[in-house]
């Protein structure tokens, strides 16, 4: 394999559209389970809590693992680990398509999730190396946009696919997709080795005792515990309150990951324009409406505003932490950006947990009040301490 060390910086056109790649179908088999949720209950005779179990602890491995393959990767290579872990993904994924009751269901999907956890994280670091600071948005953007529509066409193709032929068919759509995406990467340079990579727990340790290091990481997960495990519970909500179809609730829900996509295309431009912490204070604004929204109207038309809304919170939000992560300790980038990724899912999955109790209840308003309330702080504590940052360094 070539090493990018002997190539100028950047990332090749075909490169990149193979990160993009990666992104869309980790992100498309990390949104199946929402849409799916009460389909799968019904057809293994089990309770909403027990299936939204299987998404916990999904999104309890995706966190957890992410760090370990960032250790990994140190050592053996992130195009290496990356292509690795989604060939086993691949094979765990058409396994967990034959699953017979919901016991063997979640363990096999939280194998899944643990190896897909992986993939963002790497394509990020590859990214992060490869593209200098000042060029870094645009691709990063191009990153976000692969994530965007795996979120759309996984909560819309779960969807119908769970309500006209079968839940299992989107489990195994995305692990064939991981089979196919570690064979066509084969091409991509392997990233050179830093100074660390020897010792990547230590590298790591010595990151993480930095106050803007810790700040960046706990951000990460209350953005993930409100963001990402809550969102889990529109489709649901939006099921339960028009009584329809998993196919409709997921088209709703669908409309998110377009207007992540959209939005993402927004924020390019209007981060040469508005500083970093005038973009949090907007995609945190976005989020306390769109959660606003839903905790007092699940219908179509609310729901279909609220994504719109939940997408733009990501867009403005998430993308600005992100770029924030891949910057804030440089030397350590590596293992800085799966940890921050890990912080993002491991709040998902604690979202999530804490989040199946109300939602098996019902009470959904409850769950979307609270959620919102929530972003109130997350916004403040972040812009304050983005432009406290800005102060020691250059940037905006």
């Amino acid at each position: 394999m070539n090493t990018a060390q002997d190539l100028p910086p950047g990332v090749a056109r075909p490169h990149l559209r193979g990160l993009q790649g990666v992104n869309l179908v980790s992100s498309l088999d990390r949104a199946t389970i929402a849409p799916m949720l009460l389909v799968i209950a019904a057809d293994l005779r089990v309770s909403v809590a027990e299936v939204t179990l299987v998404a916990s602890v999904y999104y309890l491995t995706y966190g957890l693992m992410q760090p370990v393959w960032g250790i990994v990767a140190a050592r053996v290579g992130t195009v290496r680990t990356l292509r690795l872990t989604l060939a086993g993904a691949g094979v765990v994924g058409l396994a967990s398509a034959l699953a017979p009751d919901v016991v063997a269901l979640t363990v096999l999907r939280s194998i899944a999730g643990g190896l897909f956890a992986a993939a963002i994280p790497s394509t990020l670091v590859y990214v992060g190396t490869r593209v200098p600071v000042e060029r870094r948005q645009q691709p990063l953007a191009d990153l976000m946009a692969g994530v965007a529509v795996g979120m759309a066409a996984g909560t819309l193709g779960a969807g119908w696919s769970a309500e006209l032929i079968s839940w299992r068919w989107a489990f195994a759509a995305t692990a064939a997709a991981g089979v196919v995406l570690a064979v066509l990467l084969r091409t991509l340079p392997e990233l050179p080795r830093v100074p660390g990579s020897a010792r990547p727990v230590r590298t790591l340790v010595s990151a993480v005792r930095r106050p803007w290091t810790a700040l960046v990481l706990v951000l990460a997960f209350v953005e993930g515990a409100a963001l990402t495990g809550v969102l889990t519970f529109i489709a649901p909500g939006v099921q339960e309150s028009i009584t329809g179809g998993a196919g409709v609730a997921g088209s709703v829900v669908a409309a998110y990951g377009i207007s992540v996509l959209l939005f993402t295309r927004v924020v390019r431009p209007l981060s040469g324009r508005l500083t970093t912490p005038t973009l949090l204070v907007v995609g945190g604004v976005a989020g306390v409406g769109g959660f606003g929204v839903l905790a007092v109207h699940r219908g179509l038309v609310g729901g279909l505003v609220a994504c719109v809304l939940l997408g733009a919170a990501w867009a403005f939000m998430h993308s600005t932490l992100q770029t924030w992560a891949t910057s804030v300790a440089p030397e350590a980038r590596a293992q800085v950006v799966p940890l921050f990724a890990a912080c993002l899912f491991l709040g998902g999955s604690t979202g999530a947990a804490l989040s199946a109790g109300p939602a098996d209840d019902g009470r959904y308003a409850l769950l979307f009040g609270l959620t919102s309330a929530v972003l109130v702080p997350l916004t403040v504590v972040a812009a304050l301490g983005r432009r406290r940052y800005l102060r020691t360094r250059p940037g905006r």
